[in-house]
């Protein structure tokens, strides 16, 4: 991906970069194979020790880690990306950018729950690896990989990152990372369900990215 200045007016939020067909094929790729390598590791719905232990550790930090941890993981809701499309609409003033993060629902729902979740059975990690699993939110049973607020917070974070300069990109790709590990603290989910959904996640944004965003940025500046 190519930074690059707008001409647009936008105090902030602006579409400044292109990404270009060949970095969509290698996120694709990497991407696929993440989930395709997770997804035999977890097939058989048992959580290897390695993959257990930073689970065990997040899992594991102080009760007053959680209200700062619930609020940054509402990022990964289902509804988050259409209320963070509408503000960027509001400071671009062009509805069109409202469309690829209002499609990462159907993508979400269609390819993450649909397709993966049904295809690799593991349950959550309260089932998957044991009772002593501290849950701090509803999530005690029911399939687990990859993870829904992975795939939505990766999506967002990247889909943000054509707006914002370079300098502020850190801030949603981090606040993401967060939301993985929020989702290790409240007991719901084992790593490689969190890191295949990142890599779901990425790649729908980057898909979306080149084909709603980029008309947005002159070729020759890419």
């Amino acid at each position: 991906m190519k930074a690059t200045t707008t001409h647009r007016s936008s105090p902030f939020l602006a579409v400044r970069t292109r990404v270009e067909a060949p970095t969509v094929v290698v996120v694709v790729v990497v991407a696929a194979v993440i989930v395709v390598a997770s997804s035999a590791i977890a097939w058989d719905g048992t959580v290897p020790d390695w993959e257990a232990r930073p689970l065990r550790w997040i899992n594991g930090w102080p009760d007053w880690f959680e209200p700062a941890m619930w609020f940054l993981q509402q990022v990964g809701a289902l509804i988050a990306p259409v209320v963070a499309g509408l503000i960027v609409v509001l400071s671009t003033r062009r509805w069109q950018h409202l469309i690829p993060f209002v499609l990462v629902l159907p993508l979400k729902l269609g390819i993450e729950k649909a397709v993966v979740k049904q295809l690799v059975d593991r349950e959550r990690p309260f089932v998957s690896l044991g009772p002593d699993i501290n849950v701090r939110g509803p999530a005690f049973e029911g399939l687990s990989f990859p993870s829904g607020h992975g795939t939505t917070a990766f999506a967002l974070a990247v889909l943000l990152t054509a707006f914002v300069p370079s300098k502020w990109r850190f801030v949603p790709i981090t606040w993401a990372t967060i939301v993985l590990i929020a989702r290790m603290y409240y007991g719901e989910h084992n790593l490689l369900d969190v890191v295949a959904g990142a890599a779901l996640g990425t790649a729908f944004a980057t898909v979306l990215w080149f084909v709603f965003l980029n008309r947005d940025v002159p070729e020759e500046c890419g």
